[in-house]
């Protein structure tokens, strides 16, 4: 445990190596640190950005239970957590959201139909 006066960006125990390893593998701008406090501590785990099929199967499941949605992801998605991460429901919890966070719906524009006068 750590106070949360430091900012950490990766577990206790994880090394720059296997950072660097997960970058090349999930691509560098799919790999983040999530940081949840509770009190004077503050955890963090490394997650991948979730993707399309990783979405689908939460949505699925999120149907019937959005708790189970919100696990799923988050065991799908990481990399390495402290502890806490997994031990803490709160701390638990709090990273579900931040890794759902890390799918972005982005806006899209309709045009006009194809071949109708306007």
């Amino acid at each position: 445990m750590r106070e949360a006066t430091e900012k950490r960006t990766i577990p206790e125990g994880v090394t720059e190596q296997q950072l660097i390893e997960w970058q090349r593998k999930y691509g560098a701008d799919k790999v983040f640190p999530i940081r949840v406090r509770k009190g004077e501590n503050e955890y963090v785990g490394v997650f991948r950005k979730p993707n399309l099929s990783d979405m689908s199967a939460a949505a699925s499941v999120g149907q019937s239970n959005p708790m189970a949605s919100a696990e799923l992801l988050f065991s799908s998605c990481k990399l390495a957590v402290d502890p806490a991460m997994e031990s803490d429901d709160e701390v638990k919890f709090g990273a579900m959201q931040g890794v759902a966070k890390l799918f972005r719906i982005l806006d899209a524009e309709v045009g006009e139909p194809f071949g109708v006068e306007q």
